[in-house]
């Protein structure tokens, strides 16, 4: 195949996904209704795509924000507004207290747990009125992140248009959580993806046209 040229699978859409959005998000991401995404039941450098019809569904999850439907054990995502927020919930004792259980949760609820916030980042360095010391939150989120090996996604909220990108970047990642324990392609440089006894079989691509 030429170099730069893309291979496509997409004739139709090839699978219906259903992402869980749990019942008490004030303000859910809208997700795209359609997932073009690169296959893994073929090598990556074939660059060669599928198309999957993405549904969700309004229910409560006993941890995190987002998961795919039958894969909840491979990944949730955890959403996080603003900086502000994350302020409450690092540098307050209740606040503290209640986050840390809730990241205790994600982490044994999950193969790959993150922890996804909203926000313009250069913005949030700026000290303000309410929070005058930002860097004091966002070390102790490291913090907190790192000692549970929680995985850390930074997106700016600006404007619609980027909110629905940031719902994309969440699906493709709770997508490409499902299939990660099948990738076919993997070479030395390329470990395969760990796989759990608690995680559901991983997208079935066999029946794709």
């Amino acid at each position: 195949m030429p170099d730069g040229k893309v291979a496509s699978s997409n004739r139709g859409v090839n699978s219906e996904l259903t992402i869980i959005v749990d019942s008490r998000e004030k303000k859910p991401l809208p997700f795209p209704e359609h997932l073009p995404s690169l296959r893994s039941d073929l090598p990556a450098l074939s660059r060669s795509s599928r198309t999957y019809r993405l549904k969700t569904e309004k229910r409560t999850l006993v941890t995190g924000d987002y998961a795919l439907k039958g894969y909840e054990a491979g990944c949730l995502i955890e959403r996080k507004g603003s900086l502000a927020e994350v302020a409450g919930n690092c540098l307050t004792a209740d606040g503290r207290r209640k986050f840390v259980a809730a990241m205790d949760r994600l982490k044994e609820a999950c193969l790959y747990p993150y922890l996804l916030l909203e926000g313009n980042i250069l913005e949030s360095l700026t000290p303000t009125k309410d929070l005058p010391d930002p860097w004091n939150a966002i070390d102790s989120l490291h913090r907190i992140l790192l000692e549970r090996n929680i995985g850390l996604i930074l997106l700016p909220n600006t404007s619609m248009s980027a909110r629905r990108a940031v719902a994309e970047w969440a699906a493709r990642l709770l997508v490409n959580a499902a299939l990660c324990p099948i990738l076919p392609a993997n070479t030395p440089e390329e470990p395969p993806c760990p796989t759990t006894s608690n995680l559901s079989p991983p997208l079935d691509l066999t029946t794709s046209p």
